[in-house]
């Protein structure tokens, strides 16, 4: 009887220890990574929408009253932001997931952020999709490497919240200059 229970111990342990390997530093970090830029991105994302959306207003209300030097201002910082939005989607589909994760954020948008008008003789329509079939992956690659990977997109990503940001400070101060 001792000896059956040894093997069932022994088996155990045997089970136990033939479980999932222990993630990584690396790895771990590159989760925190992808969960951040993931969520910064979505509010980055919505901000800009927003903002596009109050610099119409903006410019349709100085036109109205006649005032061309602050439209002209506005619709430099909405070109600015238009600009900016396709940077961040073309960041966008640089994105890449962990390896074994779900993708658990919405890469399906394709959303059209079409302005019905022209002032000042600019048309501002444009079309933004993002194709997931065409997901780049990290699979086969060490960890270390989809860390780096992370970080760089995390580094880029910054980037556009701070010229995002800058853009923002300058509609908010009233200076369209």
């Amino acid at each position: 009887m001792n000896r059956f229970v040894g093997m069932a111990i022994a088996l155990c342990c045997v089970a136990i220890g033939c479980g999932t390997p222990a993630e990584s530093e690396s790895l771990k970090e590159s989760r925190k990574l992808h969960d951040q830029l993931t969520r910064i991105s979505g509010v980055l994302h919505e901000d800009m929408q927003a903002s596009l959306v109050g610099i119409e207003e903006k410019i349709e209300a100085s036109i109205s009253v006649g005032d061309s030097t602050v439209a002209n201002q506005l619709a430099r910082l909405e070109s600015e932001l238009g600009e900016l939005d396709v940077l961040f989607h073309n960041w966008e589909s640089t994105v890449v997931g962990i390896p074994g994760d779900a993708c658990d954020h919405d890469h399906d948008h394709a959303h059209d952020h079409a302005h019905d008008h022209d002032h000042e003789g600019h048309d501002h329509a444009h079309d933004h999709a993002h194709d997931h079939g065409n997901e780049l992956s990290l699979e086969g690659m060490s960890d270390d490497e989809i860390l780096e990977i992370q970080a760089a997109l995390f580094a880029e990503l910054q980037v556009l919240q701070a010229e995002y940001d800058a853009v923002q400070a300058q509609l908010n101060s009233g200076t369209a200059e």
